[in-house]
This record gives structure tokens, sequence and C-alpha cells, in this order.
């Protein structure tokens, strides 16, 4: 079955696996580096002293684009607010309220209401 691969061939795709586990892994190791940083200098770990965390669903921004040329999910909510720009629609995002964050659960002191 595997009488056509060469060694350079083998060789090629375990590269190719090393390159796309590091891919794969490389944010959650920066967040672990970040994390053990903030801590050695005596910051919030989650937030490095901002008081605010960025909305996970939008990245900070506010808004949710969709209907891009690799977008295959149709708009799910019509209370949403809508604006086409381009042939993309871009609606607020809903976790975040359109505020692209949160106040920091470690740090921030939110007043309970």
């Amino acid at each position: 079955m595997f009488e056509h691969v060469t060694a350079n061939e083998i060789a090629g795709y375990g590269v190719g696996a090393l390159l796309l586990f590091a891919t794969i892994s490389a944010p959650k190791i920066d967040s672990l580096i970040a994390a053990s940083q903030r801590s050695s200098l005596g910051m919030c770990k989650r937030c490095g002293d901002l008081r605010l965390i960025a909305c996970s669903r939008c990245k900070g921004s506010g808004s949710i684009t969709r209907g891009g040329p690799f977008s295959l999910n149709p708009v799910d909510s019509a209370y949403q607010s809508f604006r086409v720009k381009s042939k993309e629609l871009s609606i607020s995002c809903t976790k975040c309220q359109a505020k692209g964050h949160f106040g920091c659960p470690a740090c921030s002191r939110v007043p309970q209401a």
C-alpha cells in the first residue's frame, strides 16, 4: 500500500503535522504565557488591569458580519438590527449588547442592581 511513498514524503507529512499542531495550540500557549507574566507583575491575570474583557463572539467590535464570501449561516433573528454593506450583513452582537466588551469578572467591581 505504501510502497511508492518516499522518506522525503513521510518527513514532509511529519513536519506538516507538527506545524498544524503548533498553529492550533499557539493561542492557548500564548494566553498561558501572558497570564503568567501578568501574575508575576502583580496584575490581573485575565485583563491585565484594564478591567474589561473583549467579547468572545464579536471579538470586541460590537457587531457580527454575516453573508460574506465564506459564510454559510443565514441571519437567524429578525429582531436584530441589519445594515447592508457590500453584500454583507452586519448585525449587533447580542452577547455583549453591541458594546464589544464585558467587565472583568476577576477584578472589576460591578454594582449589583
